[in-house]
Formats: C-alpha cells, sequence, structure tokens
C-alpha cells in the first residue's frame, strides 16, 4: 500500500515537474522577457561584444527583435557584423608601424548620398547619409578607435532623395538614431579595449545638409575664400559647413554653362588620411607618397595635425575640360586649381590647428 502511494506521488510530482519545466520552456520562448534575455545573452559575444546595444545617456538601446545576421572577425583587434540593415566596421588601430594595412576593411569609403559633414556633440567623426563614422583618441598613445556605420537605408535613392527633400535640414530619422549608436558603441569599445577616450555628449541632431548647389558668391562652408574671380566661367559650388572636428572636408566647384564636371577638394585628417594615402585607386598621388606634389589629375599636400600621428592629405583635382571647354569666339587657360587648392589647404589646416604644411609648388 505505501509503495503504491509512493510509486502515485513520484508520478503526480514528475508530472507536475514537467509542467512546470513546459511552461517555463514555453515562457523563455514566447514572452518579450525571454526575448530580451536571449537577445542580451547573444550580444554579449556577439560582434565581439563590442556593440552598445544596451540604452544609455548616448543611445536608446537595441529591442530584442534586431537581425543579427553576419560576424566576422577584421583582426586581432577589428570586427565587422550586420545589425538589420547596417554594416558595422569597430576596430581598435594601434600606433604601431602596419597599423593601416587593413585600411579598406576598417574604414569602408564614404558613399552616402550627401557630402560628409562632422557629428555634433564634440565628436570627431562624420555623416554622409549612407554611413556614420565615430574617432575616439586614447590618451596616453596614440591608438584611435574606429566605428562605422553604413548601408543603414532601406529605401533606393530615388524614394531617399523625395524623403530627405521633406524634412527640414535633409535628415532621416535613421541617419540620427545610428550616429548615435555608433558613439555609444565607440564609448563601449574604448572601455574593452582599455582605451581612456574623452567622450562627446549626446548627438541630438545633425548640421543641416550644406550638399545643395549655391552661387560662388554665398559660399560660406569649406568653399569659402576660394579665389573664384580667376575664372569668370566658375558660378556653382557645393560645401558643407566647417569643424575642427571633422574627419574629412570637401569642396567641389563648377561652371554650370561650360562643362559639367567639377574642381573638387578634399581634406582627410587621422586615419582617414592614412587609408586614402593607401588607396590603388588614387588617380592623384603618385609614387613614392611625397608630401606633397602635383600632376596632370590635381594636386595634394600634407599638414602635420594636434593628436594624429599622421600627416593629414589635402588633395585637389582639375576637370579635364577647364583646359579646353570655352563658349565659342573665346578662349582662355586653367587658372583657377593651383591657387584655389592652396587656399583650401590652408584654411582647412588652419581651421584644425595643423603645422608643417606642405604645398606644392607653383610651376
Amino acid at each position: 500500500m505505501a509503495r503504491t502511494a509512493w510509486v502515485r506521488w513520484t508520478a503526480w510530482t514528475a508530472g507536475v515537474l514537467a509542467l512546470v519545466l513546459l511552461a517555463a520552456w514555453v515562457w523563455w520562448r514566447e514572452s518579450d522577457t525571454g526575448d530580451r534575455w536571449r537577445f542580451e545573452e547573444t550580444m554579449k559575444t556577439y560582434c565581439g561584444g563590442l556593440l552598445a546595444h544596451e540604452k544609455s545617456s548616448l543611445f536608446e538601446g537595441f529591442q530584442p527583435n534586431r537581425s543579427l545576421t553576419y560576424d566576422r572577425v577584421l583582426g586581432s583587434d577589428a570586427q565587422y557584423c550586420q545589425v538589420d540593415r547596417a554594416e558595422v566596421t569597430v576596430a581598435l588601430l594601434r600606433a604601431e608601424e602596419n597599423r593601416f594595412r587593413d585600411w579598406e576593411k576598417a574604414l569602408p569609403h564614404f558613399s552616402g548620398s550627401l557630402m560628409p559633414v562632422p557629428l555634433t556633440g564634440g565628436w570627431r567623426g562624420a555623416a554622409d547619409g549612407g554611413s556614420v563614422r565615430v574617432l575616439l583618441d586614447c590618451r596616453g598613445n596614440d591608438d584611435v578607435v574606429a566605428v562605422t556605420v553604413a548601408s543603414y537605408l532601406s529605401m533606393t535613392s530615388s524614394e531617399e532623395e523625395t524623403e530627405r527633400r521633406t524634412q527640414k535640414n535633409g535628415w532621416l530619422d535613421g541617419d540620427l538614431y545610428w550616429a548615435r549608436f555608433a558613439t555609444a558603441t565607440a564609448v563601449k569599445a574604448s572601455a574593452h579595449w582599455g582605451c581612456e577616450a574623452e567622450k562627446g555628449k549626446a548627438v541630438r541632431s545633425l548640421p543641416a545638409v550644406g550638399g545643395g548647389s549655391k552661387s560662388t558668391t554665398s559660399a560660406d562652408g569649406t568653399c569659402a575664400g576660394l579665389p573664384f574671380g580667376r575664372d569668370e566661367r566658375l558660378d556653382t559650388v557645393w560645401e558643407t559647413g566647417t569643424s575642427a572636428d571633422a574627419v574629412y572636408e570637401r569642396c567641389e566647384v563648377g561652371a554650370y554653362h561650360y562643362f559639367d564636371a567639377r574642381y573638387e577638394f578634399t581634406a582627410r585628417f587621422g586615419p582617414y588620411a592614412s587609408s586614402a594615402r593607401a588607396d590603388s585607386r588614387s588617380e592623384i598621388l603618385s609614387e613614392p607618397r611625397e608630401a606633397a606634389g602635383a600632376n596632370a589629375r590635381g594636386q595634394w599636400a600634407s599638414a602635420r595635425c594636434p593628436g594624429d600621428t599622421e600627416r593629414a592629405l589635402f588633395t585637389g583635382s582639375v576637370p579635364v575640360e577647364a583646359a579646353t571647354v570655352w563658349l565659342p569666339g573665346e578662349k582662355g587657360e586653367e587658372t583657377f586649381g593651383l591657387p584655389a587648392f592652396r587656399e583650401f589647404a590652408e584654411r582647412s589646416a588652419k581651421r584644425h590647428g595643423c603645422t608643417d604644411l606642405r604645398l606644392p609648388t607653383s610651376g
């Protein structure tokens, strides 16, 4: 009798335990709390555990329904992964001789639909409508934490253009969201690697988009002060605002009534200068990489800037048509390119506190 009761009790207990375990498993699989716990556990190792998925003063955090589809190690101190559509690269660029050998992976090219503008909040970085970049300098050494978030938009180029026109300052919600994520991730990654860095404030907005055309007389950003009077054909500029925290600056100048190609002047700082020097596709830089020079396609210059081990790089390209295309009955020569480039480089270097500016000769 006692044995029968014990067997029944054991069977009942086992049944209850099975139901409890089943209920716990269902809760774990189906509840919001279970989703969050599983997501938090995954994020401890996904992309090296470097992504700022938590809610903080810098970023509102991820919801647990994020698609985590790809995770790849780029090197001992670099990770690449995808969060939904966004392609995220996080890297510690150590201050050593060969630290720039994987630049194509660690610092993708600017490829957004807008001209890159500097981030707000005291961050060293840029946004271009298709990517966001943040750099954090480590105190006590020359290491740099670099974060890039790219390809986060899900719309076509025409849809994006239409949507941006409806926005007061040209930015979409996704641009600001991923900018906040990038800054928070840079801070988290710097702590992971023992990099003591000074973080900025929360990014609440992005500078007004300056990529639209304006007349040369209205230039007040990266194209300001160029000697437009040297060539009466010049009538239009495309520029962005200026900032000492910018990692990339650009100015484009056109002669709308004469030819379609534009003069292009750029400034790259820190790791982005080294990335451009290592780019085998460059049509301007020649071998060996002199501090300054010029060729048939354009000019380049360099300067030493505070906090950077690498020299800033300034480049300028001249449209081929600038020396050949004139209105009927007119004839002239290209006189704007080199003086404009020198002025652009001098102004940019001064803005960033750079010294030892090396410019191409006027010959």
